[in-house]
């Protein structure tokens, strides 16, 4: 198993090097990165080339883009973004992809289940991975479908139903035990398990309280209710030899404790990863 960081804050604005030398130097296999930071302004390689000059493993693109508006021609546009992004990924040799289903839950008007009918989400979802799922099967990229609070996939069982619905060695999961956590899915061996060989990539992060917005946050690792002990030892059970990224998203503390700084919980996240990989 490759022990990772997702890149975010103030990270995003390092250069390549930069970003690359800083992984490597603090102990980690592996970086995850954002689509839309790495290509919006070329075409990636600047990133690939400094990950192969300090030995950093891209593990995976977030190319996150929601599916469930309103809006066809928004949508359509997320879809077409998506595809180029899937394009690009492989261009660069990085053969995961990170997506989500939607709606977004945290915008200022959400998108509520019930605004659009279950039937019309649902068909929205599948009308957008018809066109990506075989755009990843023939670029050779993994797409590692997250499952998110709020969202249409929000847990196990909702983001089995999408990936059940294909059958195809492309489509995976992006697994974070956090969200389910929010759900009361908090026995991490049973998801890990029920996944088995379409976990495509890790997120380690840790959840306390419920899916509603302004009732849960998600803390430092080990200060939620995941059971990491019983999640990365059913990782170990099932044979995953990915990579497991800390998704860092405390931000009261990084804004009030770390200055801000995303980079400098890199180092102690680390420790926490030791004591399991």
């Amino acid at each position: 198993m490759k022990k990772g960081f997702l890149a975010n804050g103030e990270m995003l604005g390092w250069e390549p090097k930069k970003l690359m030398s800083f992984i490597k130097e603090t102990g980690y296999d592996s970086v995850e990165l954002i689509a839309d930071v790495i290509f919006a302004h070329g075409d990636g390689m600047a990133f690939r080339d400094a990950a192969d000059e300090y030995g950093v493993i891209i593990s995976e693109l977030l190319c996150q883009r929601d599916y469930v508006l309103k809006d066809k021609e928004a949508r359509d546009r997320n879809v077409a973004v998506t595809v180029q992004n899937i394009e690009r990924s492989a261009a660069i040799g990085v053969d995961t992809v990170n997506l989500y289903t939607g709606p977004e839950p945290w915008l200022p008007e959400p998108l509520k289940i019930g605004a659009v009918s279950m039937t019309d989400a649902w068909g929205m979802v599948f009308g957008a991975f018809d066109t990506l799922v075989p755009c990843a099967e023939k670029n050779g990229v993994k797409i590692a479908v997250e499952n998110v609070w709020g969202m249409l996939a929000h847990d196990l069982y909702t983001n089995k139903f999408l990936i059940g619905h294909y059958d195809s060695d492309s489509l995976g999961v992006n697994l974070d035990p956090s969200h389910d956590a929010l759900y009361g899915n908090t026995d991490p061996a049973f998801i890990v398990k029920s996944w088995g060989k379409k976990i495509f990539h890790v997120h380690v992060k840790d959840a306390v309280g419920v899916a509603e917005p302004g009732k849960f946050v998600f803390p430092l690792l080990g200060e939620g209710v995941v059971d990491f002990k019983a999640f990365f030892g059913a990782l170990e059970e099932i044979g995953y030899d990915g990579c497991a990224s800390v998704e860092f998203e405390s931000w009261a503390y990084r804004a009030n404790i770390l200055g801000g700084m995303h980079s400098a919980y890199a180092a102690p996240a680390l420790e926490f990863l030791k004591k399991y990989i």
